[in-house]
């Protein structure tokens, strides 16, 4: 039986989820609160809690101070972190304070169960809505691509020196005078490190070594 306690100051959503997960022969709700403080005092008289599901904004607490608490008390108790917020930060914020998992309000009942019992084994879990929004952002950044890591990377010094000076906005003249050297070959180590590092033009490169580290 796994034994769980509800946060929220939301009734209707307390409610709707406690109603879903009663009819889960394997799932027992001992505790439906909007109070922070209630929920940790029931964990101080009993830790053999599985699951705390609880949403990130609370009246009278913080919701990451409340899952560090909890945390504490009872370190074997799965969070699952239910908010409106669908910003990755939340998420980043809920899981580097001990949080289990992080869902929307948004998700199916579906998603909650498995999102359950996969936090009972151990693992986190993060609310496939969430997740796809990451990557999607993600690709986008990288236009699609499949770029070689950095570390794939043989660049010389004198490329290195190229691409800072690329970076930084230079004319191929204004790297040719920095560094001593003509315009012909700086204009060549650009066209070697567009052709090195796979990308279309200058912008490209320049987003390129800024999403990789290349250059800061």
């Amino acid at each position: 039986m796994i034994k769980i306690i509800m946060v929220d100051d939301h009734h209707v959503v307390r409610s709707s989820i406690r109603f879903m997960l009663e009819h889960q022969s394997e799932i027992d709700v001992v505790l439906e609160t909007d109070q922070a403080a209630e929920c940790l005092a029931y964990l101080n008289q009993n830790t053999e809690v599985d699951v705390v599901i609880s949403d990130i904004f609370l009246p009278e607490k913080n919701g990451l101070d409340l899952i560090r608490e909890i945390k504490k008390i009872s370190p074997d108790t799965h969070v699952i972190c239910l908010s409106m917020m669908e910003e990755e930060q939340y998420a980043s914020d809920a899981f580097l304070a001990g949080a289990s998992a992080y869902l929307s309000k948004s998700i199916e009942a579906e998603e909650l169960l498995f999102c359950i019992k996969h936090v009972m084994k151990g693992k986190r879990y993060l609310a496939s809505a969430l997740c796809i929004s990451i990557l999607e952002r993600f690709n986008s950044q990288l236009g699609g691509r499949n770029y070689h890591n950095k570390h794939h990377l043989n660049l010389s010094e004198r490329e290195s020196l190229v691409l800072k000076g690329i970076a930084e906005g230079l004319t191929n003249q204004e790297i040719a005078d920095k560094l001593f050297l003509s315009r012909r070959t700086v204009e060549t180590q650009r066209e070697n490190l567009i052709a090195k590092t796979g990308t279309r033009n200058t912008a490209d490169l320049v987003r390129f070594s800024v999403l990789n580290g290349l250059v800061t």
